[in-house]
């Protein structure tokens, strides 16, 4: 996978990655196919806010601080809401991770991130590997405020946010 691991083996609902310092990782496969649930009070999303997530302005959001702690808990719940695959530049480097899959009601759609958004940093930690984005991830657990650089619609952005 990307110079960081290779598949070691395929199983229903699962593939299991060697690393290359030997170290055996999976990733899961959900095939649930439950229908998304309706908000029922489209006047607060249209205002912004999220079950702790509030949106306050095109780029720039607050989140609770339970809800945050709980995102940072559960991260399998977490990547089960998108896929991520690598983006390369036009030197055939990776540059970030395209992402889909996200849903309307997912947490991401929430923080602003979109159907083929390209995910480059979080907090000034590019995301070129596996390792990489896992370090951006971890760096996410002593954080109170963080940052993505992201490419939307061919045009880069900031999304700003703050734990509160």
């Amino acid at each position: 996978v990307i110079g960081e691991a290779t598949i070691y083996r395929i199983e229903p609902k699962r593939v299991i990655l060697k690393r290359t310092d030997g170290e055996l990782e999976y990733l899961a496969m959900d095939d649930s196919k439950l229908p998304e649930k309706r908000s029922s009070d489209a006047k607060s999303a249209k205002a912004g806010k999220w079950d702790g997530v509030e949106k306050d302005g095109e780029t720039k959001f607050t989140i609770d601080e339970d809800t945050f702690n709980k995102i940072l808990e559960n991260p399998d719940k977490l990547a089960k809401q998108i896929r991520a695959v690598p983006h390369t530049d036009e030197s055939g480097n990776v540059d970030g991770y395209r992402l889909s899959g996200i849903r309307r009601s997912s947490l991401f759609r929430k923080l602003g991130i979109k159907n083929g958004d390209v995910v480059h940093s979080v907090n000034g930690n590019d995301l070129t590997s596996v390792s990489s984005a896992m370090k951006a991830y971890e760096s996410l657990q002593s954080e109170r405020n963080f940052q993505f650089e992201v490419t939307s619609r061919k045009k880069k952005k900031t999304y700003e946010y703050e734990v509160r």
